[in-house]
């Protein structure tokens, strides 16, 4: 028999930015699991019905909270609240294994503890680079516990559970102490944004950091892009430009000021990085903007960039606005970061769409960076931009043009439609995996107040703020509307997976198969929502509408 009750709960003391308080709460064990995913194995979105930790062992991959994504690597914990819904994805080369612990809050601050369902751990980040070997201890110990039959043995896994509590609150409300080696390398980087004016050799980076300086080097120029010393020169000219601008005091001075001892050695580093001698750098180059991006971070910016490098899959809101992408392109946010290729491009501005705080923090270090939100709506996103860069009244002008033209489009393609009539995009990706369209891609576009109505299962996932939601081929039927608009992937492995659904009799049952009321396309021209791809279906939807569809 397992025991359900009677159970030990554990007040732990600590506090988080001076607004959630660990000592008004209690904690429960409820189950721990450590699952091993195959490279070919898909894993659907689960459901929270506890507090949980997703903790990864080994191998590497992507975490879905939401329309949120996160880097799943070894050591990295993520907290979750009951009522959240995850989905993890390994990459296609080893097997993912990772653990799940699942737990109650009880909040005491009166005579009658209740379930607390809300968010306990709101950073989610906070977690993660440290080191990995007390934790794993903890771990290896509650597992072979957790099938226990007696008092005695729950009593011993909740002493561990109650250990691992320990450690996650401790992690996530004190400073990084007990560093990972990347974590120890960020604490000497920190050091240098704060005494560059110092003396600085490698070895001395290495000692504070308590590794050998060829393993510094290394792992010093993953994060930054930059050897040791060439880093604490960037720094050291970032700062003297900010003095260039508000001082006429001599060049030897501000060199000194800025942990330069030689002047001359200063300027020629100087102008290697700005293309300018130190008295010939133009101050309208330097000014700068302050604004707030879609993670509340306050940034400054340069008034007008010059090379903006571009992270995420929207770069068609940025060219709509004329802003300077270098080379027009956008590059994968998600994918591991070539921080060094970053370096190398010399970007003047970083926009980065995506919420990790950690690759945030390694852009910053290169650029100004902004972080952005593809997932926003569409007016969001360009008055966003318009905002920061001094285009406001241009964004404004170009969204009401834009609704102008969507508004009559559909006014024109009312003879085509149903009144109350149901429309899904489907899609196969990362590999043989079907999703459902949400609030991104062409979907919004449809679900347009005189176009189609989302039925009802994806009605749920737009009001949950859902980007797109993983489905079995088998519920097909559950999120299919009147029409059925189907992706046509660029992925060879997607590209089979979407041609064998059509052979299938879950497809051949559905009622837009049967009316002729599908729609093959290719997904890199119709499944983009950034501006661009918006304004081009203006003219391609109702070239679509008015013929018969494919079957």
């Amino acid at each position: 028999m397992y025991i359900n009750d009677e159970v030990n709960l554990m007040p732990v003391s600590k506090q988080v930015e001076g607004t959630l308080f660990f000592s008004a709460f209690m904690f429960r064990f409820g189950s721990i699991e450590q699952r091993k995913e195959q490279p070919e194995q898909r894993m659907l979105e689960k459901d929270c019905r506890k507090h949980t930790f997703l903790i990864c062992e080994e191998g590497t991959g992507r975490l879905y909270i939401g329309h949120k994504q996160y880097v799943f690597s070894s050591g990295r914990i993520y907290p979750l609240a009951p009522g959240e819904s995850y989905q993890i994805e390994h990459d296609d080369k080893v097997a993912l294994q990772y653990v799940v612990v699942e737990y109650d809050v009880f909040h005491v601050l009166t005579d009658d503890p209740e379930l607390y369902t809300r968010s306990l751990f709101e950073h989610r980040n906070k977690l993660g680079g440290y080191a990995y070997a007390q934790l794993s201890g903890i771990l290896e110990s509650m597992l072979p516990m957790r099938e226990y039959h007696t008092y005695s043995e729950y009593a011993g896994l909740n002493v561990q559970f109650q250990k691992l509590m320990g450690m996650m609150i401790n992690r996530y409300t004190s400073l990084e102490t007990e560093l990972s080696p990347e974590g120890k390398v960020n604490s000497t980087i920190k050091y240098v944004d704060e005494h560059y004016a110092e003396e600085i050799t490698v070895q001395k980076l290495a000692k504070l950091a308590g590794l050998r300086s060829a393993q510094y080097t290394t792992l010093f120029r993953q994060l930054t892009g930059r050897k040791p010393l060439d880093y604490v020169n960037h720094v050291r000219i970032q700062i003297a430009k900010e003095w260039l601008g508000k001082s006429d005091e001599p060049l030897r001075d501000i060199a000194s000021r800025v942990g330069f001892k030689d002047e001359y050695y200063f300027s020629r580093r100087f102008r290697q990085s700005t293309g300018f001698a130190p008295r010939q750098y133009d101050r309208s180059l330097q000014r700068q903007t302050l604004v707030q991006d879609f993670s509340s971070h306050d940034v400054n910016i340069p008034a007008v960039p010059e090379r903006i490098m571009y992270y995420g899959e929207s770069a068609g809101d940025m060219l709509i606005m004329d802003l300077p992408i270098l080379n027009q392109r956008a590059y994968d946010a998600v994918q591991p970061m070539n921080v060094e290729e970053t370096v190398e491009m010399k970007p003047d501005l970083i926009i980065f769409d995506s919420s990790d705080e950690q690759q945030f923090e390694q852009f910053s270090r290169i650029a100004p960076t902004l972080a952005y939100n593809s997932h926003a709506t569409l007016t969001d996103r360009i008055h966003m931009i318009g905002s920061w860069f001094g285009k406001f009244t241009e964004a404004e002008q170009w969204w009401l043009t834009y609704t102008e033209n969507e508004m009559k489009m559909w006014q024109k393609l009312q003879a085509f439609i149903q009144p109350g009539e149901t429309a899904s995009v489907f899609v196969y990706h990362r590999g043989a995996r079907l999703f459902v369209m949400g609030n991104i891609g062409l979907a919004p576009m449809l679900y347009h107040p005189l176009g189609f109505k989302p039925v009802a299962k994806i009605q749920e996932a737009l009001a949950a703020g859902r980007a797109y939601k993983e489905i079995a081929a088998e519920a097909l039927h559950q999120y299919a509307g009147d029409r059925v608009f189907l992706m046509l992937p660029e992925d060879p492995i997607a590209r089979q997976a979407t041609e064998a659904l059509m052979q299938s009799a879950a497809w051949q049952g559905l009622n837009a198969v049967k009316n002729g009321h599908v729609y093959l396309l290719e997904e890199t021209i119709w499944n983009l929502g950034d501006a661009l791809t918006r304004m081009n279906l203006l003219n391609l939807l109702p070239e679509l509408l008015s013929r018969r569809s494919d079957r």
